[in-house]
């Protein structure tokens, strides 16, 4: 998982960004770099939001906001780990098939009981897998290894070998250890670990909150039939998907045409929420009214447009503690926009340790020749052969065609000065796997 550098003074001093812009073609002079564009991003993050206790049993892909301690030691008495005979490994430690030893039964232990009989020399007691080890044994011999004559005796036909099946008491957790750090993702295993210390509440962030939000005339919903020039609204649909995944709390604010009017009241509408996202129309085009009209609303511009691609398009401002995210109409770097900028932010707000996807290093197995310039996030399939990492380039990567997004489960970038990618270069991935 990506742990960003924040840039104070960057995000305090926007002088130092266009200072670094003079050095810049004409053309690109405006664009901000991807990583400076993402740290005044996280730098607008003033404070995670606001906690809530919830049940265990509904906490999953919540972020706990206290560090979890252990009360008890778990577990709490020492535990058979096989269904068999408890022994003193004195006792077996000459057993063999040709020579076994003989042992007393003097009782039999289910889970969940506890025998009151205390082991001793030449005897054992019969005990189930996750029953408590009865006084004076120190050994569990598997029933594949053993055979009861007559309800009392046990021939015992192998010694304890390194692994004595005993789980001992505290092996697992003891009292004051941090079972969990406050920012981890609950997941279904630190759910088990916390159930196994007995914790049956947690404070956790509340889901921050966001309005998903679609412009532009040519757009219909799913379930409706569209009119000459209109397509179906796959942002709408697409970021309202992944902000679920991401652990925030989404309502759709549905289709808004491109009308300042008409966004000015939809964006004032929902001013209460932690993030608005808006897709489509924030480019240059005689339709594009998100600007001016973000403008008209009183939001703050922080920047517009970055040095990456897909994706170029994007404005990111706020107003008061909402922050605002206008990414662009194309479907394809919406996406990649909300996963390298919006994502991030969802993190930070959640009160998480590390903010955006996790990220990892890949072998190249394709060829592919790229116009060097901005950043690019590339699609990729990534796969492990013999124990590395391997990742394919999508052949498809113009950003009209979006079909491709439902293959990747990976994000290649490329750093701009690229032109050409080998078979065997290494380069960095980020993994599209959103509910971690």
């Amino acid at each position: 998982m990506t742990q960003p550098i924040i840039h104070e003074s960057l995000a305090e001093n926007n002088d130092v960004v266009l200072e670094k812009r003079k050095n810049l073609p004409e053309f690109d002079r405006k664009l901000l770099e991807y990583e400076d564009a993402l740290a005044l991003c996280l730098n607008a993050v003033q404070d995670p939001v606001g906690t809530e206790e919830l049940t265990l049993e509904n906490s999953l892909g919540r972020v706990l906001r206290e560090d979890m301690i252990s009360q008890v030691f778990v577990p709490p008495e020492s535990r058979s780990m096989m269904d068999g005979y408890a022994v003193i490994r004195d006792d077996v430690k000459c057993a063999t098939d040709d020579h076994p030893v003989t042992l007393t039964q003097i009782d039999n232990v289910p889970a969940g009981h506890v025998s009151m009989k205390r082991l001793g020399p030449g005897e054992t007691i019969r005990i189930m897998t996750g029953a408590v080890m009865p006084q004076g044994a120190n050994a569990v011999i598997r029933l594949e290894c053993s055979r009861c004559l007559d309800g009392r005796q046990v021939i015992i036909m192998e010694p304890v070998g390194e692994n004595p099946y005993v789980l001992l008491k505290g092996q697992d957790l003891v009292p004051g250890i941090v079972t969990a750090k406050s920012g981890t993702l609950i997941t279904p295993a630190v759910m088990g670990v916390l159930a196994s210390c007995g914790v049956s509440r947690v404070k956790v962030s509340r889901r921050p909150t966001m309005a998903v939000i679609a412009t532009g005339n040519e757009l219909v919903d799913p379930g409706q039939i569209p009119g000459a020039g209109q397509i179906y609204n796959i942002n709408g649909y697409s970021l309202y998907g992944l902000s679920m995944a991401a652990g925030a709390k989404p309502v759709y604010g549905g289709i808004v045409r491109d009308k300042s009017d008409d966004l000015l009241h939809v964006l004032c509408s929902h001013m209460d929420k932690d993030i608005i996202l808006l897709s489509g129309g924030v480019s240059v085009g005689d339709y594009d009214i998100v600007h001016e009209t973000l403008v008209r609303a009183g939001v703050e511009e922080i920047f517009w447009r970055v040095k990456v691609k897909p994706g170029k398009p994007l404005f990111f401002g706020r107003k008061g503690k909402t922050l605002i995210f206008g990414l662009p109409g194309n479907p394809v770097s919406s996406m990649v926009n909300f996963y390298v900028f919006v994502r991030p932010v969802i993190d930070k707000l959640s009160g998480k340790q590390t903010y955006g996807l996790d990220t990892s290093k890949a072998r190249i197995i394709n060829n592919r020749i790229i116009q060097p310039g901005r950043r690019k996030f590339y699609r990729g399939r990534l796969s492990s052969r013999n124990s590395r990492l391997e990742v394919e380039i999508i052949p498809e990567q113009r950003s009209g065609v979006f079909s491709p997004m439902a293959t990747a489960n990976v994000l290649i970038e490329i750093p701009g000065h690229i032109k050409v990618l080998k078979t065997g270069d290494m380069v960095r991935v980020h993994h599209l796997d959103c509910s971690r």
